[in-house]
């Protein structure tokens, strides 16, 4: 707000300046001055056009600005996408139970079966549903591994939602999407990342997924743009 009232000001006195060019001087000219003024055409004035099109990149958003949003709606997006968009979403295992500490990621194995009728493990957790080797009941464990790779890699010392966003940044990157995100190519950003997210439409995984248009709009809704 502070910076359309700066705007508004600037515009304001470009438009004094101009009419007071455009006023006649209060002194009379006489002699050469007076000829010069009668032969030779003035310079012309700046327009207003020209004033207010210098005034507009104080009240247009930075790249950085919506590079920024545009992250923050796109990863909003993601976790509504995996049903995790609530405020329990950052510490919820995969089925909607919760887990009690940030220190480490959970390592809970949930038996769940998927669209075609099998009977699966998974580690899932987190706002993102991070997959990390866990214990099974009876021996053995899960060999998904994903959130130690990205943690050792990013020097994630906890499963925060700061590092649980991070995490995320960080799978989008590895899926060549995060350029897309920043500048607001939301349909191709998708189309990158829809194997890491069942959630996503095309994922294959014989999971519930949601259609383009809905996260378009979960996306739009958080305050992203398209380009």
């Amino acid at each position: 707000m502070a910076r359309l009232i700066v705007a508004a000001a600037g515009l304001g006195l470009a438009a004094w300046w101009l009419l007071r060019r455009a006023s006649p001087d209060p002194v009379t000219t006489t002699g050469e001055a007076e000829a010069e003024q009668t032969t030779e055409p003035a310079a012309p004035l700046w327009s207003l056009q020209d004033l207010i099109e210098e005034q507009l990149p104080m009240t247009a958003p930075t790249e950085p600005d919506t590079a920024a949003a545009n992250e923050a709606a796109f990863l909003l997006m993601i976790r509504k996408a995996e049903g995790t968009a609530g405020p329990n979403g950052y510490r919820t295992l995969f089925g909607g139970r919760l887990f009690d500490s940030y220190a480490d990621h959970p390592r809970v194995a949930v038996k769940f079966r998927d669209k075609a009728g099998r009977e699966l493990w998974t580690s899932a957790a987190g706002a993102y549903q991070f997959l990390a080797v866990s214990p099974l009941p009876g021996g053995g464990s899960t060999r998904q591994n994903t959130w130690d790779r990205l943690a050792e890699r990013l020097g994630l010392a906890d499963f925060s939602p700061e590092s649980q966003d991070a995490a995320a940044l960080e799978l989008i990157r590895e899926a060549g999407a995060l350029g897309d995100v920043r500048a607001g190519r939301f349909d191709q950003a998708v189309n990158k990342v829809r194997r890491i997210w069942a959630s996503m439409p095309g994922a294959g995984y014989a999971q519930p997924e949601k259609s383009l248009d809905a996260l378009r709009l979960a996306y739009l809704n958080a305050g992203g743009t398209l380009a």
